[in-house]
């Protein structure tokens, strides 16, 4: 056990950059004995998070103060490379890995930088200044020491825009995402084993009625409103009494406009039922007859991994970085930002569920997904890093 310290600046740790960390670092924490300084802006996120990790001993935090922009981040990062010690930087997202690599430029602290996302349209950096953005972000972040994209596909789309990261110095290499099978399957004993409630009991739907389950943020990328149309066709298409969608509700995203969205119509509203998220995402899949993901775009997805690890259906758009994890699966497939395309398969999962198929696909996506061989290659790195 080494006990090398590593700091881990995250813009907000939410969504599957939080299950990603959550599942990587905890087996090279309590197996490998790495330490880790997680930084990030203050609020909500990070203090829920700070309490996933209430049994990892030594880890450490720092706070940015919340909406200070990416020079408060940047002073901060460089303030805690002064004061304490580090043997490795592991920045999540471009944003921080930018962040950090800034920080770092004359300290020269072996740095990775994990990508979570894609940047779409291919080729454009938002914002404005695009192409002077476009040429610091290439030149500061090319001297990290890795840069590993979490699929294939988001490795092609950030090589289109960054080109000069294939002329080193920084290495390039993909790890695709993986799940902890050991935690999800605890959950499932405990919910099994547990009394709590169950959805269709709670809000009194009926087993004949098919239940799918929309667990994504609330911004355009996740595509709530393309479901939410695919629903009105549904019910236009009279299969509005068969069908019902728990949605978690997304804090951090755009909760009130979508409330306020789905309760403009009626039609609408009474097949959908609003739940409070949980930091748990297991006992609710169990749950649901499918889950779906009507995503613009994704890196590399890990809500579909533990659906077909539980062997639940999942219904997922054809998009980039979700096509990736759902080819070679019974998925079903509707192509991305086409309402009709998911009302189409919607109605065909309705009359013809794919459970079957689902179940039997848990030991392949078992065997696919563990994200025990994905630590192994960042281990990999980790031990190449440190000797250095």
């Amino acid at each position: 056990m080494k006990n090398h310290r590593v700091l881990v600046p995250v813009s907000h740790p939410l969504g599957g950059i939080r299950t990603y960390m959550l599942y990587y670092f905890r087996r090279l924490h309590h197996e490998e004995g790495y330490r880790f300084t997680f930084l990030s802006e203050a609020g909500n996120a990070f203090d829920t998070f700070k309490r996933d990790l209430t049994d990892w001993e030594g880890t450490e935090y720092v706070e940015v103060p919340p909406k200070c922009g990416s020079r408060a981040v940047f002073q901060t990062i460089r303030q805690t490379l002064k004061t304490q010690s580090f043997a490795l930087l592991h920045s999540q997202g471009l944003k921080a890995g930018t962040e950090t690599a800034a920080a770092n430029y004359f300290r020269n602290i072996p740095h990775l930088i994990t990508l979570h996302d894609v940047i779409i349209p291919q080729n454009e950096i938002p914002g404005r200044f695009k192409r002077l953005k476009k040429a610091i972000i290439s030149n500061v972040t090319r001297h990290a020491s890795f840069i590993v994209p979490v699929s294939h596909d988001c490795e092609t789309n950030h090589l289109q825009i960054f080109p000069a990261w294939k002329r080193g110095p920084v290495q390039v290499r993909t790890i695709l995402n993986g799940i902890d099978l050991e935690r999800i399957e605890h959950s499932r004993l405990i919910f099994e084993t547990g009394r709590e409630q169950r959805l269709r009991e709670q809000f009194g739907i009926g087993r004949e009625v098919v239940l799918g389950g929309f667990f994504g943020r609330f911004m355009p990328q996740k595509g709530m409103d393309i479901l939410l149309k695919a629903l009105e066709l549904l019910d236009e298409q009279g299969f509005a009494n068969r069908f019902r969608l728990i949605v978690t509700k997304d804090r951090n995203g755009f909760l009130n406009e979508t409330i306020s969205l789905v309760a403009e119509n009626p039609n609408i509203a009474r097949m959908i039922r609003f739940i409070d998220t949980k930091p748990d995402i297991t006992p609710l899949l169990l749950q649901i007859d499918a889950t779906i993901i009507p995503s613009r775009w994704e890196a590399c997805p890990i809500l579909p991994m533990e659906s077909l690890v539980l062997g639940i259906p999942v219904i997922g758009s054809d998009c980039i970085g979700l096509r990736e994890v759902l080819r070679g699966t019974p998925s079903l497939v509707h192509q991305h930002d086409n309402p009709e395309s998911l009302a189409a398969v919607l109605i065909k999962f309705i009359e013809s569920p794919t459970t079957d198929a689902a179940k039997r696909y848990t030991m392949e996506a078992a065997k696919r997904f563990d994200v025990r061989l994905a630590t192994d290659q960042l281990l990999e790195i980790y031990q190449s890093l440190c000797n250095k």
